[in-house]
C-alpha cells in the first residue's frame, strides 16, 4: 500500500520534447528553400554565361576563358546543392531521430498515467478487479511486493468500503536508470469516501516511480512516495 502526501504537482515534460521537433522542422524547410534557392541562381548562371559566350568573337582570350569560368561556376554552384542536400538529409534524420525520442517518451508517459491511476483509484464495488488492475500494471519489484499483498488489500478495499476517483495533475521524466527502468515523478489527486467517514476527501499524491517495458506495455517497476 502507499502512503499519501501533501505537495504541489509535479510539471510535465512533453513541451520540451515538442518544441525540440518543431525547431527540427523548420530547420529542414529552411535547408529545402536555401537549396531551391540555389539550383535557381544556377539555372540563370548558367543561361547568362552561354549567352554571354555565344557575343565573343570565335578564338579570342575571353572566348576561351569563358567557358571554362561558365562550366566551373555551375560545378561550384552543383557542389554547394550536394553539399546542401547532404545537410538537409542530417537534418531530417536529426528530427527523425528526436521525433522517435518524443514517442517513445510519450508512450511512456501515457502507459505510468494509466498504472498509477489503478492505484490511487480503488473501488469496493469490484477490490477483486481493482487489485487485478494494479497487478496488470505492475513489473518487477513492485509486482513481486503486491502479489504478496494482494489478499490483504482485497480485504481492507472491501471492509473500509472505499471508493475513490482521481486525476493524475503531471506526469515528467526525471531520469533513465542503468538497470533499464525509467525514473518518473507523477502528482495526482484524488476524493476518497469510506465507511470511517470520509466523504470526497481530497488526497493529494507525489510520487517517484521507476517504469520499465514488459512486452508492449510500460509497467511500475517500483513506487517511493515524494514528501
Amino acid at each position: 500500500m502507499v502512503r499519501r502526501a501533501t505537495s504541489r504537482p509535479a510539471v510535465t515534460a512533453a513541451d520540451a520534447a515538442a518544441q525540440a521537433s518543431r525547431a527540427a522542422a523548420e530547420a529542414e524547410a529552411a535547408a529545402r528553400e536555401a537549396e531551391a534557392a540555389l539550383a535557381r541562381a544556377l539555372a540563370e548562371d548558367a543561361s547568362t554565361d552561354i549567352d554571354d559566350v555565344a557575343t565573343e568573337a570565335p578564338g579570342t582570350e575571353r572566348a576561351r576563358l569563358r567557358p571554362r569560368w561558365a562550366v566551373g561556376g555551375a560545378v561550384v554552384s552543383a557542389v554547394a546543392v550536394v553539399a546542401l542536400a547532404v545537410t538537409s538529409g542530417g537534418l531530417a534524420r536529426s528530427h527523425d531521430d528526436r521525433q522517435a525520442v518524443a514517442d517513445h517518451d510519450l508512450e511512456l508517459l501515457q502507459g505510468t498515467r494509466q498504472a498509477v491511476m489503478n492505484l490511487i483509484t480503488p473501488s469496493a464495488a469490484d477490490p477483486a478487479g481493482s487489485a487485478q488492475r494494479i497487478l496488470d500494471g505492475a513489473t518487477g519489484e513492485w509486482r513481486t511486493e503486491f502479489e504478496s499483498t494482494r489478499a490483504e488489500f482485497i480485504d481492507t478495499i472491501a471492509q473500509s468500503k472505499t471508493e475513490s476517483t482521481g486525476e493524475i495533475l503531471g506526469a515528467g521524466i526525471e531520469r533513465a536508470n542503468d538497470d533499464g527502468t525509467t525514473s518518473v515523478m507523477v502528482a495526482a489527486v484524488t476524493k476518497v469516501t469510506n465507511a470511517a467517514g470520509a466523504k470526497d476527501e481530497p488526497r493529494t499524491w507525489r510520487l517517484r516511480v521507476q517504469v520499465g517495458k514488459d512486452g508492449d506495455l510500460y509497467k511500475l517497476a517500483k513506487i517511493e512516495v515524494v514528501p
